[in-house]
């Protein structure tokens, strides 16, 4: 068994192949023949049940967590906009921990895709929230009239996060292989 890994026992393949340097002896028959060795393969493929029931649902809650932050009103002006980064470097956090463990390819996997949608989702939020604490302090705008902005910057963001997460399982297999 190998962790993290399935496979199909069927697609284990045995081939006997000439060693490239040495080997090499003289026969009855005075021709050189190389000795061979044997090669086993068997295909394998990474097991994405631990992303689906691990990573994917802690991804989600934080950016739910983010988003509430636009709807609480803190006593600080920022903190909305601490929070939502302290959310956002415990992301970069689980993309550095997950980016070992994940297979060194020259294209991004979805999941990649995702860790980076739900990093973009937070700097958006980020950014609204300095905006909105801008036209408070800086414009003079009522609370009444910046509490729709971060309204709406929020539902925008709760749908992005479904998107995320369609993104995520389109594509998945529906029977475990």
């Amino acid at each position: 068994h190998v962790p993290d890994f399935g496979f199909d026992p069927s697609d284990l393949r045995f081939q006997f192949f000439p060693l490239t340097y040495g080997g090499w002896k003289k026969s009855d028959t005075s021709r050189e023949e190389r000795d061979v060795f044997l090669q086993v393969t068997l295909p394998v493929y990474r097991q994405s049940g631990h992303y689906d029931t691990s990573i994917l649902p802690v991804l989600v809650m934080l950016n739910i967590i983010a988003i509430s932050c636009l709807a609480r009103n803190f006593g600080s002006a920022t903190a909305a906009t601490e929070l939502m980064l302290g959310i956002a470097f415990v992301q970069v956090g689980i993309r550095l921990t997950l980016d070992n463990r994940l297979p060194s390819v020259g294209y991004q996997i979805k999941m990649q895709y995702v860790m980076n949608c739900c990093f973009w989702l937070l700097c958006g939020l980020v950014l609204e929230s300095n905006v909105v604490f801008f036209l408070v302090r800086k414009r003079g705008w009522d609370y009444d009239t910046t509490d729709r902005i971060d309204l709406a910057a929020a539902c925008v963001a709760l749908v992005y996060n479904a998107y995320i997460i369609v993104t995520y399982f389109r594509g998945k297999r529906s029977t475990p292989m």
